[in-house]
C-alpha cells in the first residue's frame, strides 16, 4: 500500500511540474514538454542513484538534508508560481515584488489557519473560516485587477485558479518534505 501512494505522490508531483507548462504561449506543447522534461529528468536521476547506489546503509542524516533542501526548493517555486503565471503581461517590477509578499502572507496565513485546525481545539472554526477568506482573496485580486490585462475576467480567473492551486501544491509538498520526520 505504501508504494501505491509513493507512485501517485510521484505522478502527482510530475503532473503539478508540468502544469508550469500551461502558462506558456502554447498551452498544450508547453505541458507535455514540461511532462517529458520532468518525467526524463526524474528517471536519469533514479537510474543513476540506482546503478551508483552501494548496498551500505544511508546516513540518516544524509536523508533529512535532502528532504530539507528539496522542500525549500518546493516552497520557492510555490511562492515564485503567481509570478511564472503573470509573466506573459509583463508587470512591471513593483508588481511582481508585491504578488511575491502577498504569495508570502498568503502562505504564512495558510499555516496559521492549518494550526488553528489542526491543534488548537476550541479554535477549529477561526481556522476554517481563515481559510475560507484565504481562498476568495486571489479571486478578488483576479477579478478586480487582471481584467485590464486581460481580454475577460474569465481568462484572469483562469490564471489566478492557476497560481493559487499550483502554490497550494508546491507549499504543502514543500512543507511536508521540509518537517518530515524519518
Amino acid at each position: 500500500m505504501k508504494k501505491i501512494i509513493s507512485i501517485i505522490e510521484w505522478v502527482v508531483l510530475l503532473l503539478v511540474f508540468a502544469s508550469l507548462g500551461l502558462s506558456s504561449d502554447d498551452p498544450t506543447f508547453g505541458f507535455f514538454f514540461y511532462l517529458a522534461f520532468f518525467t526524463a529528468t526524474f528517471a536519469l536521476v533514479y537510474l543513476y542513484i540506482k546503478k551508483h547506489q552501494r548496498r551500505t546503509e544511508i546516513d540518516p542524516k544524509k536523508i533529512t538534508l535532502v528532504h530539507k533542501i528539496s522542500g525549500i526548493i518546493l516552497l520557492l517555486v510555490g511562492l515564485f508560481s503567481p509570478i511564472i503565471a503573470l509573466r506573459k503581461i509583463n508587470l512591471p517590477i513593483l508588481a511582481n515584488v508585491l504578488i511575491f509578499l502577498a504569495t508570502a502572507v498568503l502562505i504564512g496565513l495558510g499555516v496559521l489557519a492549518i494550526t488553528l485546525i489542526n491543534d488548537i481545539k476550541h479554535k477549529k472554526i477561526l481556522g476554517y473560516i481563515l481559510l475560507i477568506l484565504i481562498a476568495s482573496i486571489p479571486a478578488i485580486f483576479a477579478t478586480t485587477f487582471l481584467p485590464t490585462y486581460f481580454p475577460n475576467a474569465y481568462n484572469a480567473l483562469g490564471i489566478s485558479y492557476w497560481a493559487i492551486v499550483s502554490v497550494s501544491i508546491f507549499t504543502w509538498w514543500g512543507f511536508s518534505l521540509y518537517f518530515k520526520k524519518d
